[in-house]
This record gives C-alpha cells, sequence and structure tokens, in this order.
C-alpha cells in the first residue's frame, strides 16, 4: 500500500478523488486579469467558484518570482478545500499554502494552516474553521523556488470550495464530554459502537482492571484516517504504560494487573491529523485471567533459571516450553572451533515478548544483562540467533530464554529449535544535523532540535539524540535478502518503513522526511525495549523494486506522552539510498 492512497494529502490529494483534472497550457509569462496581487495585503478576494488560466511566474522567468494571494471567507464550522490545478514539470511547480489573514507572518511558508508541497500535478489543501467566528482565510500560489532546476512560470486553475465540515456535524456519542484525561468517562467491559473523535475533541477513558487479570482492548475504524489509543497510570496521562497505533483499521493491546490490588488505569484515544480531522470507531473492553499467574507452569526442563542450573541441550526441537518474568530460562551447549549455533524461538509475541542472549562462559559475564555475545530482540513471533565460535579453541556457552521486561504479558509458551554443527549495501543521507542538503540548501529540523554533527542520526527525539537506521543483507533484487533496522527510537513503539523514489528534504512532524513522492508505507514494525526494531517483509515485493533502481528509506516511528521535542508526537530516522542490481 502506498503512502499516497493512505494519506492523500501528500500526494494524490482531492483533485484525484473528485475527478479533477490538470489545467491546460494558458499564458505561462503573462500576467492574468487577478495581477498585481503579489502579497498578503494585495490579495485578491474570491468567492467559491473555479477561476481559469491563471499564471504564476519563477525565479527564472525574466520578470522574476511572482507569487499569487487570494483571500476567502470561511463561515464558522465550515471547511475550505483549495484545488490547484496545473500540470507538473522541472519547469513548471507549483506550491501552495492557506494561512490566517490576521497572521502578520502570513506569506511566509511556516505558518500555515495547510500546504500542498507535492512533485505532481496538483495541489490541494484543506482547512476547518472551528474557531467559532467567521474566518478570513489567504491562499498562495507559487513556484518552487527549491532545487538545482528553477522554474520559469506555470499556468494553473483555481478550485476554491467551503461548505459544511463533515467533521463538525457528526453528533458526539453516548460517552461525552470525556475530552482531558481527568474527564474520562467510566469504560466497563464489552463492546462500545458508534464512538467519534475529531482532531480538536479527541477521548478519554477510565478502566478498572480486577486482581490478576489482564485487559484486552481493540480498536477498530476505517482505516483511511488513523486513529491511536494509549493506556497511562495515572489521570494526566504523563505515566505511559503501553498502546497501539497505525493498525490499518485495528488496533490492539494488552495489559496484565500485577499489583495484586483492582487497578485504575487510562485510556487515551487519538486521531492521527495528517490522514484526516475526525473518524468513528468501535472498543471492544475484556478481562481475562492471567496466565502468568497461574501455578503449575513449568516445563520439563526446569529448574534452569541461571547458568549454574542450567539445561545441556543439542542439535534438537524443544517443544512445550515456558518463561516468564520472574522464571527465566538458561540453556547451555559447546561449541569446537569454527563450530556454528542456530537458534529459533517459536511464540506468539501478543502472548509474551520473549528475547534471546547468547554468554560464552567469561567468569562473572553470565546473565549480567551487558557482556552477551549476540542477542534476538525483535518483538517478532519467531526470534533468530546465530554465532560461530572464531574463538580458535572449544567454548561452553549460555543461552538465555527471557520475556521482554516491558511486554505487556509477563509470560509465555514457546518451542526451541536448536542447530550446532560462515558489502557497503546502502548510502547514509538525511541526517538531522542540519547539514543534509538534498538540492535546495541544508535542511534545519523544525524546532532546532538537530542531532550531533556527524553522529549520523535523525532530528533529536524526546531521548536527546536521534533514531538510526541500518540496512543488512544485500542489494540484490534476487536475492531479496535486505533488512533495515531501526535503533535510538522511542521504546515500545510503532515505527513504520517508508521508501521513496525521489529525495526531498521537508521538515515534517519532529523531523526531516526525505522519501519523496510516490512515498509508499513498507512495514510496520514494533520497536523493543530498546527502541530498535527490524523489518521482516520483502523489500522488493512490498516496496515493487527492480534491478537498476534508486530508492530512499527512513523509519517513521511515535514519539508520544507530550514530551516529543516540537510536540507532533512522532519522528523520522536517518535516511539510507539504495540502488538496487
Amino acid at each position: 500500500m502506498t503512502f499516497e492512497h493512505t494519506w492523500a494529502r501528500f500526494a494524490l490529494g482531492l483533485a484525484a478523488t473528485f475527478g479533477l483534472t490538470a489545467a491546460a497550457q494558458a499564458q505561462c509569462g503573462t500576467a492574468d486579469t487577478y495581477e498585481d496581487n503579489d502579497d498578503c495585503l494585495s490579495a485578491v478576494v474570491l468567492t467559491p467558484g473555479t477561476y481559469t488560466g491563471l499564471t504564476c511566474q519563477g525565479p527564472a522567468d525574466p520578470g522574476g518570482d511572482d507569487r499569487d494571494f487570494y483571500r476567502v471567507t470561511v463561515p464558522a464550522g465550515e471547511q475550505i478545500a483549495v484545488d490547484v490545478l496545473h500540470t507538473w514539470s522541472a519547469t513548471e511547480d507549483i506550491d501552495s499554502y492557506i494561512y490566517d489573514a490576521s497572521n502578520p507572518t502570513c506569506g511566509d511558508k511556516t505558518t500555515f494552516l495547510d500546504d500542498g508541497y507535492t512533485s505532481t500535478d496538483n495541489e490541494n489543501m484543506t482547512w476547518s474553521n472551528t474557531t467559532g467566528a467567521s474566518v478570513d482565510v489567504i491562499v498562495e500560489v507559487s513556484a518552487w523556488l527549491g532545487g538545482t532546476t528553477q522554474v520559469i512560470c506555470d499556468d494553473y486553475d483555481l478550485v476554491i470550495t467551503v461548505g459544511p465540515d463533515p467533521c463538525l456535524s457528526t453528533p458526539d456519542d453516548g460517552f461525552e464530554d470525556n475530552d482531558t484525561c481527568g474527564a474520562g468517562a467510566v469504560l466497563p467491559a464489552g463492546l462500545h459502537t458508534g464512538l467519534y473523535l475529531h482532531v480538536n475533541d479527541i477521548d478519554h477513558y477510565e478502566i478498572t482492571i480486577p486482581v490478576g487479570q489482564v485487559l484486552n482492548v481493540t480498536q477498530t475504524y476505517s482505516a483511511a484516517v488513523e486513529l491511536y489509543v494509549d493506556l497511562y497510570d495515572d489521570n494526566a496521562c504523563t505515566t505511559y504504560l503501553t498502546g497501539a497505533g497505525w493498525g490499518l483499521g485495528n488496533n490492539t493491546f494488552t495489559y496484565a494487573n500485577t499489583t495484586g490490588a483492582p487497578q485504575t488505569v487510562y485510556m487515551w484515544c487519538d486521531i492521527d491529523d495528517f490522514t484526516g480531522d475526525c473518524n468513528t470507531y468501535d472498543l471492544d473492553i475484556s478481562f481475562t485471567p492471567d496466565p502468568c499467574q497461574q501455578t503449575g507452569n513449568d516445563d520439563a526442563l526446569e529448574e534452569n533459571d541461571d547458568c549454574a542450573s542450567a539445561t545441556t541441550i543439542g542439535s534438537q526441537t524443544y517443544t512445550g516450553l515456558f518463561v516468564s518474568k520472574a522464571d527465566p530460562d538458561v540453556y547451555t551447549f559447546q561449541l569446537a572451533p569454527g563450530g556454528t549455533a542456530d537458534f529459533s524461538c517459536d511464540h506468539n509475541a501478543l502472548n509474551g515478548d520473549i528475547d534471546l542472549f547468547l554468554y560464552d562462559d567469561t567468569p562473572g559475564a553470565c546473565l549480567d544483562g551487558i557482556s552477551f555475545l549476540v542477542s534476538a530482540e525483535t518483538g517478532n513471533d519467531n526470534e533468530i540467533l546465530t554465532y560461530t565460535n572464531t574463538t580458535g579453541a572449544t567454548v561452553t556457552y549460555f543461552l538465555h530464554v527471557e520475556v521482554w521486561a516491558s511486554s505487556d504479558v509477563d509470560c509465555n509458551n514457546y518451542d526451541l529449535v536448536s542447530t550446532l554443527v560462515g558489502n557497503q549495501i546502502a548510502t547514509p543521507m538525511c541526517q538531522g544535523d542540519g547539514t543534509f542538503d538534498a538540492g535546495s540548501g541544508p535542511a534545519s529540523c523544525p524546532c532546532a532540535n538537530e542531532s550531533a554533527v556527524g553522529a549520523n542520526e535523525g532530528c533529536q527525539s524526546s531521548l536527546g539524540f536521534g533514531a538510526v537506521i541500518e540496512a543488512t543483507g544485500s542489494n540484490s533484487v534476487a536475492n531479496d535478502d535486505i533488512v533495515f533496522h531501526l535503533s535510538q527510537a522511542r521504546a515500545n513503539q510503532p515505527s513504520l518503513l517508508v521508501q521513496g523514489s525521489v529525495l526531498i528534504a521537508v521538515p515534517f512532524k519532529d523531523g526531516i522526511l526525505c522519501t519523496g513522492n510516490p512515498t509508499e508505507r513498507i512495514e510496520v514494525v514494533f520497536l523493543d525495549s530498546n527502541g530498535e526494531g527490524s523489518t521482516t517483509a520483502s523489500i522488493i515485493t512490498e516496496g515493487n523494486v527492480g534491478v537498476g533502481d534508486t530508492r530512499y528509506y527512513q523509519f517513521w516511528f511515535r514519539d508520544p506522552g507530550g514530551v516529543s521535542p516540537c510536540g507532533s508526537g512522532s519522528n523520522f530516522s536517518s535516511g539510507l539510498r539504495v540502488t538496487y542490481n
């Protein structure tokens, strides 16, 4: 599924939606009938309708850059939709912006209400007036000033529509007004349908989990507008517990009450305003006994809780094993020089996320949490760990199987498959240190949240540093084995690998978006307690990549809780350029 299909504002937009076509070539280079409307103060007053035969000049035009400005009145509770219809080329590239006419910085290309900033034939924008009073807005149409090829001019048609905002016409649901965390509605178990979210009217709930029970939450909604659901430990929604997002219509999570007493938690339902302004949803709430707090769960290989009591294993499959946060499993084996160990831990990560760590027999190192040789911590159902003994001597090793400390569920069953018996593919780019240049000058992070120069990180997140993307495998289309890895991101959050066909540098959310149109969403990757994760899907298939193609990659990850540097709640990693062979 492509990025633009899901988040239409970023690419195809309203013109494609309503069957509008690009403007025909008219009098490019000749002033249109509305000149001189070159700034916000001289903006021409327009009413809703279609205006044809318009033209704007770019920096390469003999007359110089010549922007167009229009003033439109938007009544209270209504929405303006602006479609700028034109034919794109390297020398005919239009951008557009909507400003509040009363804004003293009108026309600065920064303090806009919405913008159309794509390399496509048409630009599309919307803005909903939720102020309670009529508002005059300014529409700017101008040539793109970036890139190595300067715009000469472009003809365009302007379609302005003002009408009732469908998001504002939907009535509140029965749990309103639950607009703040401290005013959350008490939510009992059961299926709750027909709930409503608006970007200016988010929902909060209060849930009490019985002793020894697991809270199960499923949120279903139209995938066209993405929703988030987060769980907090306090009624100020500052202590984050868990949550789910980017579920493509289905967000699901669980949380176990291990306090020994009834536990009240606070749930926050929010909307991704990049994908839309409103949506309806259903919430299914249930409680089930926590299997991790039951007795008699040990498997036949117990007690193997530490290195001293480790169970010796060989090349075989061990089934029906059980591990919990309070009861880890440790196995031991030996490898001769050059020997290789391969392990696969098969489990359902939703029932308890299991990780693997491999230690050698260095005194004092076993299970110290830092001296492991390799680990498998992906959050996937199938953890894979491989290691080769290159020491030149026979070594005793210890395999530590544990439940991830931040897993929603404290235990799980698993099968262990044991087998005991050998290229720079991507170029780093899109660094968030203020030095990256995609062709229009160095790109700055949105709120001066640059990372350290030379660190090859994205813009700083709430952690005080940026996230990093890496690739392993190969750039061979035939091998189809390239894997992208994210590190230094926010722990226990979803991330999204995005792929672009052109290189851009657009400040967006708390980071810099470098994967240009067509931008495709490749895979949602859930991050572990270290803020790390890796792709598992076929990049060749999901990205529709062929021999000779060059593509650009980044991870987009959540940074929730109101603590992200610019306040948007999400950020981007650094980027990679891959040319496939």
